[in-house]
């Protein structure tokens, strides 16, 4: 049977009247809908790359900007460590420096005087101007610096601090790590022995024949050995040009760095702990951050030229200027006014405005209870030797109760020869020398410079805290001393004293919260190796001398004076007291950085 394939049946096409298919116009309108989207699409996304290249520029200017104020910044640098007396100078060909002037001036610029601007080198499209503020400079030792950095018309400012390099770096810093050859109980009075072979390096590479020795010569140690021993800590960073004693475990918190060439690094890398530190024995320090290699700091060998600031015909706003032994005791009042109270029998004349009046009536600086006065805030307190052209006072006339006042020095009441503090003995005691007894809790900024020493003779504390913003400085030519009075109390069949007690006035367990700088000797404990043992000597601040100052004998519970236990105050970083003293060469560096409101906007 035959099959036949059927032809598929088509169904004609409906046609539209007009000839074409009904759906022909919707095709039209949808692709011509598509075109305009694309078509837009297009001019927005064009739009957007538009605007995100301005954006990209404009984010590249703002930064270019930031960077330019930043080389304003170094370009000043650079001429102040170049000549360090430059924020004193008026540099007419400095452009960046050129701009409106209210005051008169060697360059003539006034008020009228269009803003300077500096290319930065390698970029002529950026430039940098910068104003600089250096009134606070001879109290502070900062000079505050704006610089402008700008870009087409976009502009950035910052401000900074510039100050030198200062002890304030350091928690402790010593040049030479022996007892004073000025320590007449070790060396006697004037001894050029010890000032010869005491006053050198103990660096293991030195020759014999250069290095300081440690040697008995003629019934006498000379340049005595003193170690950091347990118990000791060093809470911040320390500086020695020369190289350390360690005995037992001392804990150095702080970075610690040392001028001892057996300390520095090689091409091999840094040599072991041990080549930075001399062994006394059993050592077993712990150096917390690390210790390094560090060039010498020279440290300053008189106070310069601070006295101007006291002197009023050289200063428009002159700290106090104050004769002989002088006794200082900070306090504040319930109101919170930070104020002193002050002894100085032996000042005359008038002095400075609201440094106090001389002579000994009631109220006045000769008197019993001495004259209150207000901290004179972000001034000078300089104490200078009886002038030559005095006779009097002599040389002991002060040492006996309460000679120098307030009851100082103080003598006891009973015991055999001597009947008072051993300390008069000794020739920093002078009735003529320029030296502050100072305790008590200061609410202020203040530094005390002296012709000779300052004695701490109780805790010396800020009313803020550890946390405000008062701050006290300490210098002095010679010495800085812990204030330990102690008498003889008993005498070998020789005739030489034996026995020795402490007067009423020691102190326990003392704090001092100070910067303190000896450009001369030492910061230390009076008669450190008589008495008992004194508990925790705590400082809050720095401390730069000459040569190293001992406390105390022993260890923790045995022996005479204090522990060290040494915190540094970072503020001093950037904010040291007022006309405190730096190193010699120092260079200016940026301490602080804030970036202000834009100035100079076109």
């Amino acid at each position: 049977m035959s099959r036949h394939l059927r032809r598929p049946r088509c169904s004609p096409v409906r046609v539209a009247p007009g000839g074409g298919p009904r759906d022909r116009g919707s095709s039209v309108l949808l692709v011509l809908a598509s075109l305009t989207a694309v078509a837009l699409f297009a001019t927005v996304a064009l739009g957007s790359a538009v605007a995100g290249l301005k954006t990209a520029d404009r984010s590249t200017s703002w930064n270019q900007a930031l960077s330019a104020a930043e080389a304003g910044v170094a370009d000043y640098l650079a001429r102040l460590n170049s000549n360090d007396q430059y924020w004193q100078t008026s540099d007419c060909s400095n452009q960046a420096l050129k701009g409106p002037r209210t005051t008169s001036n060697p360059c003539n610029w006034n008020a009228g005087t269009a803003v300077g601007w500096l290319a930065v080198p390698g970029d002529p499209a950026a430039t940098f101007h910068y104003d600089i503020d250096s009134a606070g400079t001879y109290s502070s030792g900062s000079i505050k610096l704006v610089s402008t950095g700008k870009v087409g018309a976009i502009t950035r400012t910052i401000e900074v601090r510039l100050r030198r390099g200062g002890f304030g770096e350091f928690l402790y810093y010593t040049v030479y790590e022996t007892i004073d050859p000025g320590d007449e109980n070790t060396y006697g009075v004037a001894n050029s022995i010890a000032q010869e072979y005491c006053s050198r390096y103990n660096w293991p590479s030195l020759p014999s024949s250069q290095k300081r020795p440690y040697t008995y010569y003629y019934g006498r140690t000379y340049c005595e050995k003193i170690n950091f021993v347990s118990g000791d800590v060093i809470n911040g960073p320390m500086h020695t040009n020369d190289a350390f004693l360690v005995q037992g475990s001392p804990t150095f918190q702080g970075t610690t760095t040392t001028s001892n060439p057996g300390c520095r690094s090689s091409e091999s890398g840094p040599p072991p702990v041990t080549d930075c530190y001399l062994n006394n024995g059993w050592a077993n320090p712990s150096f917390e951050r690390g210790i390094a290699y560090r060039a010498e700091i020279e440290l300053p060998t008189s106070v310069g030229d601070l006295k101007q600031y006291v002197t009023a015909s050289q200063t428009l706003t002159p700290g106090c200027l104050y004769t002989g032994p002088t006794r200082i005791k900070y306090s504040t009042t319930s109101s919170g006014v930070g104020q002193m109270t002050v002894w100085s029998k032996f000042s005359k004349g008038t002095l400075n405005p609201g440094c106090g009046l001389t002579g000994t009536a009631t109220g006045r600086l000769g008197s019993t209870a001495g004259q209150t006065l207000t901290v004179p805030q972000d001034r000078l307190i300089y104490v200078q030797d009886v002038p030559s052209t005095e006779s009097t006072p002599t040389s002991g006339s002060c040492k006996t109760t309460g000679g120098i006042g307030d009851g100082l020095p103080l003598a006891a009441t009973s015991g055999s020869y001597p009947n008072y503090d051993v300390n008069l003995d000794f020739a920093d005691a002078d009735c003529r020398y320029g030296s502050v007894y100072v305790e008590g809790t200061l609410k202020g900024r203040s530094t005390i410079a002296t012709d000779n020493n300052v004695i701490v003779t109780g805790n010396l504390l800020y009313k803020g805290g550890r946390s405000g913003t008062d701050s006290l400085g300490l210098i002095a030519r010679n010495n800085v001393k812990v204030y330990h009075p102690v008498r003889c109390t008993g005498r070998a069949s020789n005739g030489s004293c034996d026995a020795w007690a402490d007067l009423a006035g020691t102190n326990y367990n003392i704090e001092i919260n100070a910067a303190m700088l000896t450009l001369q000797h030492s910061f230390a404990v009076q008669s450190y190796y008589l008495g008992v043992k004194q508990g925790t000597l705590k400082v809050y601040g720095s401390i730069a001398q000459r040569y190293r100052g001992p406390v105390g004998t022993g260890g923790n519970t045995s022996g005479t004076g204090y522990l060290k236990n040494y915190s540094y105050d970072t503020r001093l970083r950037y904010a040291p007291p007022p006309f405190f003293l730096d190193p010699v060469r120092s260079g200016w560096g940026q301490k602080t950085f804030g970036e202000l409101v834009p100035r100079y906007r076109s």
